[in-house]
This record gives C-alpha cells, sequence and structure tokens, in this order.
C-alpha cells in the first residue's frame, strides 16, 4: 500500500483529526451525534468554500456527480410534492439532510484527514456502543439495547454497520492492533443485544467483498477474523441465554403461522401484513404512490375494502421494508430514487476498490460495506424512513468519498504508470510523441504506453521515450488489460467511445479527455476544455493541453517540441538494397489519402525533370498500393522519367520508415511521412495552403531540418481540394531550390 503525504494546512488540522474521529465515535454513543457532525461540516464547508472545497466538486465532478444527483434529485422531487401533494414543512427535514451530507465530500477533501483517526473513531465508537448495550440490558433491566437512538432495530443495526465497517481498517496503522477485530466482536455483541434480526441478512451481503477484498488487502488475518465472528455467532445460536435462537425460531414460527392461519398479530406476521398493504398500494398507485405522509390512511382504507384483516398492523406508519415502502409511498418514482441511493455510493467505492491503490482502498471497502448492510437492513426496517439511520448513510457515505478522492486525487501523487491513447492516423501519432518525452522530463521513472492501430505500433515503438506498445485490434477485452497492467492515468488523446468507456470500467485513477466529447463527461474524470479549430496553436501543442491535469500547465513552444520527439529509424535490408551507397535519394509522397491539401501531381513531374538535370538525384514515390495506382493512371510521364522509382504500395510501414531514415530529404503535403521525416531529423519539406486550420501553423513539419512553403495569400475560391489553386501556386522551381540547398549543404559538410 502506498503512503500518501499529509498536505493538510496546519490551521485545519485540528478541524480534520477532530471531525473525522467524532463521525463514527459519536454516532452511537450521544444523543446529537450524526445530526452535529454534519451541522459542523456544514459550517466548514461554507467558511472554505472558496479556500478549496469548491475545487474538490470541479476537479472531481465525474467521479462525484453520481452521488449529487442522487442525494440531490432525493430532495429535489421531496420540495416537489411538498407543494404538489400539499404536504407540511416539516417534510422536508429529511431530504434536506441529505442534501446537506453532500458537503461532507468537499469538506474532508479539503481537510485531507488522516484515516487512522476515522479508524480509531470507528473502532471506539462501536466498542462504546457495545458497553452501552450491556449497561442498558443488564444494569438498566431494559428488554433491548436501543442507545440514543430510541429504536432498537436501528442501534442494532447501525452497531453492526460500524463493525463490520470497522474490520477493514486490519493491518492498515500499527497503532489499532486488535481494535478493529474487536469492534467487529462489539458490533455483533450490541446488534444481538438490540434483539434485531435484520442485521443477519446484511451480514450475509457484506461477507462477499469482506472476504473477497478483505483477502486481497489484509490476507489471513481477514480470513481468521471473519471466522471467529462467524464462530461466534454459531455459538450465540446454540448458548440459549443469547436468546439468538429463540429469536430465530421465532421468526420462523411467525412466517408458518401467518401463512397457515393468517396470523398477522406476531412480529413477522405484522411486517408480512405491511408488505402485503404496501404492495396493494403501489398497484392502486404505481407512478406517484399514495403519498409520503399518507400510509397509515391509506392503511385503514385497506382495511374497510376488506383487502386487510384487523390486525396491530394497521396501527402502523411504515412499511417495515424500504423498497416497499417507497413503492407505496411514492411509486415508482421515488423507487428509483432510492435504487440511486443505493447505487450510487455503490458504484463509486467499487471503482475506488479497483483504482491504483494509494491507501483509500479500506476505506472504499467500508463504504461499499455500509453501502450492502443497508440494503440489507432495509429488507425489514424502513432505514430511509427514520431520522438516525439516513442521516448516517448520508454523511457517512460522503465523508468516506471525500476522504477516497483526497486519497487518489487530492494528494498531489505524480504518475507512475501513464496509457495514452492514440488509435488513428500515423501522422496524429506522431505529433503525440512529443508528450512522452515531456513527460519523462517531469517524472524520469513513469511508465508510459501508448494504444495505437496495429500498422503503427512498431513506428511508435521506435520512439525512445515510449516503454510499451499496444495494439488496439489485438485486446478485445480492454477494460480487463487496463485493470491487469496497474495505469494510474489515461491520456485519450483521440476520443473513442469504446477506449473511453473500457478506462471508466478498469477504474484508472486519472481518465483525461476533451470536454468536446459528450461520452468523456461520463467517462473522464479530468475534463479540459480547448477548441483545436478555433486554437493558433500547432497540432503537437495542443496535445499538451491534456497534461494540464497533471499539473504541467505551460505549452512548450516549437522549438522545445520537436527535440521530444525521440524517433529512431530501424535498419532494413530490404531499404539498404534498394538505395544502395551512392546518390542523393530524395523521397516524394504524393499523395495524402484524401487527409490534406495535395500539390498537383503535373508539379511532382515537372519538379522530377528539374532534378533530372541535377544528375545524381534519385527519386523514390512512396504511398500505398492504391496510390501507386492513381499515379500510373494520372501521372505515367512521372513514373516514365528514368531517375523515379515507383515503391508505391511496396514497402509497410516499417520499411517506410527506414527509408525515410536513410533518405536525404522527403517532399509531402501535410500528411503522415512528412512528420515521420521531420520527426527522424531529416531533411523535411511541407506543402501546405495558407487556409486554416489546415495551414503551416497547425499541421506544419517541426523538425531540425524541416521547412514548409505555402502560397502567399489564400485564393479563396478553393471549392475542390483537388485542384486547389492555394497548392498549385507552390512553383516546381520552389521546392526544386529548397532540394538543391539540401544538396550543397551535403556536398559541404562531406
Amino acid at each position: 500500500m502506498l503512503e500518501t503525504h499529509d498536505l493538510t494546512p496546519a490551521k485545519t488540522r485540528l478541524h480534520a483529526t477532530f471531525l473525522v474521529f467524532a463521525l463514527p465515535a459519536l454516532a452511537l454513543t450521544t444523543p446529537f451525534g450524526i445530526g452535529a457532525i454534519q451541522a459542523v461540516a456544514l459550517l466548514l464547508f461554507a467558511w472554505h468554500f472558496r479556500d478549496g472545497v469548491s475545487t474538490c466538486y470541479r476537479d472531481n465532478w465525474h467521479a462525484v456527480r453520481p452521488l449529487v444527483l442522487a442525494f440531490g434529485a432525493f430532495f429535489l422531487f421531496s420540495l416537489l410534492r411538498m407543494f404538489t401533494d400539499h404536504q407540511p414543512l416539516r417534510t422536508l427535514d429529511g431530504p434536506s439532510r441529505m442534501l446537506f451530507g453532500l458537503a461532507c465530500i468537499g469538506v474532508f477533501y479539503y481537510l485531507k484527514p488522516q484515516a487512522r483517526y476515522f479508524w480509531l473513531g470507528l473502532c471506539y465508537g462501536t466498542i462504546a456502543a457495545a458497553a452501552l448495550a450491556v449497561l442498558q440490558t443488564h444494569a438498566w433491566g431494559m428488554a433491548r439495547a436501543e442507545g440514543f437512538t430510541h429504536h432498537a432495530i436501528t442501534f442494532g443495526d447501525l452497531a453492526l454497520a460500524m463493525g463490520m465497517m470497522a474490520i477493514c481498517s486490519l493491518n492498515t496503522a500499527p497503532g489499532l492492533r486488535y481494535l478493529p477485530a474487536l469492534a467487529l466482536l462489539a458490533g455483533l455483541l450490541a446488534s444481538a443485544l438490540s434483539g434485531s434480526r435484520g442485521g443477519w441478512l446484511a451480514m450475509l451481503l457484506a461477507a462477499v467483498p469482506l472476504t473477497r477484498n478483505g483477502y486481497k488487502m489484509h490476507g489471513q488475518r481477514m480470513l481468521v477474523a471473519l471466522a471467529l465472528a462467524a464462530l461466534l455467532c454459531v455459538l450465540a445460536y446454540l448458548v440459549p441465554a443469547t436468546g439468538v435462537a429463540q429469536r430465530l425460531a421465532e421468526g420462523v414460527s411467525d412466517i408458518q403461522g401467518y401463512f397457515s392461519r393468517g396470523d398477522a398479530t406476531t412480529s413477522v406476521g405484522i411486517r408480512l401484513e405491511l408488505w402485503k398493504a404496501s404492495w396493494l398500494m403501489f398497484m392502486e398507485h404505481p407512478w406517484l404512490g399514495v403519498g409520503r405522509d399518507d400510509f397509515d390512511v391509506a392503511l385503514q382504507v385497506l382495511a374497510a375494502k376488506g383487502m386487510l384483516q384487523p390486525s396491530p398492523a394497521l396501527g402502523y406508519s411504515s412499511s417495515h421494508n424500504d423498497m416497499l415502502h417507497f413503492l407505496a409511498t411514492g411509486g415508482l418514482l421515488d423507487f428509483s430514487l432510492l435504487i440511486a441511493m443505493y447505487v450510487a455510493p455503490l458504484l463509486f467505492f467499487r471503482n475506488m476498490l479497483n483504482a491504483a491503490d494509494n491507501g483509500q482502498r479500506p476505506l472504499a471497502l467500508a463504504g461499499l460495506v455500509m453501502v450492502l448492510c443497508f440494503i440489507g437492513f432495509g429488507l425489514t426496517d424502513v432505514m430511509f424512513w427514520l431520522m438516525a439511520p439516513k442521516l448516517f448513510y448520508v454523511t457517512m457515505a460522503c465523508s468516506l468519498a471525500g476522504m477516497c478522492l483526497f486519497m487518489t486525487r487530492g494528494a498531489s501523487q505524480a504518475p507512475r504508470r501513464i496509457l495514452v491513447t492514440r488509435t488513428d492516423n500515423i501522422g496524429d501519432v506522431v505529433l503525440t510523441l512529443p508528450i512522452a518525452g515531456w513527460l519523462k522530463q517531469r517524472y524520469p521513472g513513469v511508465h508510459i504506453t501508448f494504444l495505437v492501430r496495429g500498422y503503427a505500433a512498431h513506428t511508435v515503438g521506435q520512439c525512445q521515450h515510449v516503454d510499451a506498445v499496444l495494439a488496439v485490434e489485438e485486446l478485445p477485452d480492454l477494460a480487463r488489460h487496463f485493470r491487469a497492467a496497474g495505469y494510474d492515468t489515461v491520456l485519450l488523446a483521440f476520443p473513442v467511445r469504446r477506449i473511453a468507456m473500457a478506462a471508466w470500467r478498469a477504474g484508472i485513477a486519472r481518465r483525461i479527455g476533451t470536454s468536446h466529447r459528450f461520452y468523456h463527461w461520463l467517462t473522464c474524470n479530468r475534463l479540459v476544455r480547448f477548441s483545436r479549430v478555433k486554437s493558433s496553436l500547432h497540432e503537437a501543442q495542443l496535445n499538451f493541453e491534456l497534461l494540464r491535469p497533471l499539473g504541467l500547465t505551460a505549452i512548450p513552444p516549437l522549438q522545445e517540441v520537436w527535440p521530444q520527439y525521440g524517433l529512431q529509424a530501424p535498419a532494413s535490408a530490404k531499404v539498404d538494397a534498394l538505395l544502395g551507397e551512392q546518390g542523393y535519394h530524395l523521397v516524394l509522397h504524393t499523395k495524402s489519402n484524401g487527409n490534406g491539401r495535395e500539390w498537383p501531381l503535373e508539379h511532382f513531374t515537372a519538379l522530377a525533370r528539374l532534378l533530372q538535370a541535377a544528375g545524381d538525384v534519385t527519386i523514390w514515390l512512396t504511398g500505398s498500393a492504391a496510390e501507386g495506382e492513381l499515379l500510373a493512371q494520372q501521372a505515367p510521364d512521372l513514373l516514365a522519367l528514368p531517375h523515379v522509382n515507383n515503391v508505391c504500395g511496396k514497402l509497410d510501414l516499417r520499411e517506410l520508415l527506414s527509408l525515410i531514415g536513410r533518405a536525404d530529404g522527403l517532399v509531402a503535403s501535410g500528411t503522415g511521412p512528412l512528420h515521420l521525416a521531420a520527426a527522424l531529423g531529416r531533411n523535411t519539406l511541407g506543402l501546405f495552403p495558407p487556409i486554416k486550420p489546415i495551414d503551416i501553423a497547425r499541421w506544419g513539419a517541426l523538425g531540425a531540418h524541416a521547412v514548409n512553403l505555402c502560397a502567399p495569400q489564400a485564393c479563396g475560391s478553393c471549392q475542390d481540394k483537388a485542384l486547389c489553386r492555394c497548392m498549385a501556386a507552390i512553383t516546381p522551381q520552389q521546392v526544386r531550390d529548397v532540394v538543391l540547398g539540401w544538396r550543397t549543404l551535403r556536398r559541404s559538410a562531406a
């Protein structure tokens, strides 16, 4: 597990320590507990909002958005229903507390508390709750422990949840030692003394992630602790004095009595009758229910219709089941809000568990366990109808979320494994390579992987700044590979929905993409806002915009960009045999695969004739096989010249890179081979129109020996890019002069 640095300002450390310890420590041991902590959090939220609290929501909006929407929607729809159903203002008390709980995300993110104080508070709070339960049942003569909640089931359920959350802290801090295991046992004890049976179902749900993820984090100690807890549960069942066996037997008898005799006077029989009533309410009012404050009224109406038998159930005001209660009182609308309040934190903590471990995983596991416990509790009680459990849920979930975000994103940790995705054309890929060199300078130990199309993989592998190259076609399950590779940062340099979704599913901690793709708002947690169309930067510089979320906000000038290519030409016996040892070799890449404005073929022919007079210039025509056929049809005179060699379609990209690396120069319009030549440091001439955004300023060749030509001004009437007069305005004589200048410099150097 990685150590995170304490970046908390000195003036807020006391606030952070107190708040993170008191949150769980006071939850069940004081009558004010969670409510007071939420009030303090609200004050701190307002006080530090401009100091940094607000940045939590802005910088981590993708991660916190489901939480904000889930709890915020519950409040907004409650506000709307208050007006439409003519409900009193007090009905907003609970929903407003759910909304206020969201402040804990930003507060705990800003305060950056040390997690060990949370674990200490959780352990001490659970143990103290168990001690209180013992006092109430054995010293004060109470039949069932209820703490300060005045509701035995709520007290037992929350104590059990805290105990199961506490066990997630095994091995996280030396000072805790055996406290987590003791807290788990204390939670079980408090639950047993409360007489609550709903916690048994929650234990089964929470045991799954505790066993699976807890073992990965804490090894055998977690299994031993869980086995010990299970053994104590068995012993509690076997020892009559505990009353566990009696409660279980009563439950089975109650169920049998209800279904065989219709007995709705027992504890379980009352619940079953309430569940039946709730379903009948939902069937009659499926969309909006009978009204949040009208459950008891609807209950009496059903009884008056003879649909319910006379029983103690008619005196209740809730369904004793969260899902059925939401369906009965709020219909499918409220039910969907409940599911959202379950799913949003569940997904958040799952993603934090799958993210690279910066110390947040035990907290994420605790959050996941808490949500599953509440789902289990909600099967036999109304956790979101009662105030205490509702406050506990939202405050604890949001506080844990804030701490997880701080550890994974707010701890200013340098990236260790970066994935750059660029699955488009080779020219675009080449112009992205400089960010690899830039990152290597800032983070010398960083491992950089490029995800590209298969045909470009070998070329990218020739970059000294790239540690690994992946071909997207060879990875059918991208998310699985991303997760296994342990990337902590992904730069979505070329937006692709499938790749962005895979990065999100893999739980990569930093997912950086442009805000101009709607699916990035769903999959990325770092959105960079810039416009390629309106920008005056070169395409290679625009790629540096993606580094802003890493703190690298300066865009380097062009003279600092091209030295970062790090590209090297591979050796090729085939190319060596083609070129031989003597002569001046010039590559002409006449086509652009339709990606840009092209210099007319008759100009290439005229250039070849002009260079023929130089005597020792050998020309190599490159391109795809299809482009070679076009040359044969459209420029037969060019192919007929004795010093011109047509190798279109005869070289793969590796061999083309070798040819460019061996050649003395290359002439092309804005296409991939142009940027390859510039990146290799060869003499390179780019031919461009003076038309934004396809001009030299955006796409010109960058390199130590790269130059670019364009017409002095745009003609303003180019409708057909294949017949661009702006490109035709660049004369063969101008290009010849540049090429012969290269040859002169070569001879001078020799």
